[in-house]
């Protein structure tokens, strides 16, 4: 009987413990993020940090962040409008190929239909030796 207790409690035992590493991890963000708000930082702007080669930085102010995302979306801007006039140039080009091809295609499709007469200028030959 002692044995299968024994099987049920290990189990149990390391959910347990692996429950208590999240929590305890969970609840030092939760006081992190109370102790920079009673300080007056966000934690948004106090906690952004980058991590480089496995140490952290914090970021640059958020004033210089808005300046350089305000650039970067003037040049997205600036970019998107030079591709849609691209690809307006290339739609009426591709319009004006296909208009030339369906040209051609009317040329031929009538020259196609049209009867052949032989020219008035040429002597018409017969079979009998008249002519």
């Amino acid at each position: 009987m002692e044995h299968a207790i024994g099987d049920v409690l290990e189990p149990f035992a390391i959910f347990v413990g692996i429950a208590l590493v999240i929590w305890t991890s969970a609840r030092a963000k939760l006081e992190h993020r109370k102790l920079d708000m009673m300080h007056g930082q966000s934690s948004s702007t106090a906690n952004a940090h980058a991590s480089i080669d496995g140490t952290t930085q914090p970021l640059p102010p958020v004033a210089g962040r808005e300046d350089a995302v305000l650039t970067e979306l003037r040049a997205l801007k600036q970019q998107i409008g030079e591709m849609q006039s691209t690809g307006h140039e290339f739609d009426l080009a591709f319009d004006a190929a296909l208009e030339r091809m369906e040209g051609r295609v009317a040329r031929l499709e009538a020259r196609a239909a049209a009867p052949t007469v032989a020219p008035a200028d040429e002597p018409t030959i017969l079979r009998n030796g008249q002519g």
